[in-house]
């Protein structure tokens, strides 16, 4: 008496991640020339406002826009762009906190620390290749 036995498929290994989406160099530089035109604008707003509060929050936007803008560039995937600008919303969210809650200490350790952050992308990129924002 014979078996037959259903012929076995095997399918592809699936998966874990999509594949990677590349920046363009055109798409970075417009992001850096839109970022930095937004942080631009908001700078030159910061005189309508009369409360100290939203002052420095308007120009603490500014930082994270320029700072976001600076970064762009030096991105390598749309992923990392992603990571940046959640990273950037935080920092947003932090600003707004601090500086209508008018807690200096960390309004002054946020103005150093954004610009820091995004200066790493392009000097880390050009002395060994790391990424920041993976």
């Amino acid at each position: 008496m014979t078996t037959h036995s259903a012929p076995v498929t095997t399918s592809a290994p699936a998966q874990t991640s999509a594949p990677a989406k590349h920046l363009t160099k055109p798409l970075g530089g417009g992001l850096f020339v839109l970022f930095w035109a937004i942080a631009i604008v908001l700078w030159v707003l910061v005189g309508q406002f009369e409360e100290p509060g939203l002052r420095g929050f308007v120009a603490d936007a500014g930082i994270v826009f320029a700072s976001l803008g600076t970064a762009a560039p030096f991105l390598a995937t749309r992923r990392s762009l992603v990571i940046a600008l959640g990273w950037g919303a935080v920092a947003l969210g932090l600003f707004a906190l601090a500086d209508l809650g008018q807690v200096t200490v960390i309004v002054y350790l946020l103005r150093m620390f954004v610009p820091l952050v995004a200066l790493l992308a392009p000097v880390n990129k050009f002395v060994n290749g790391y990424r920041v924002f993976v």
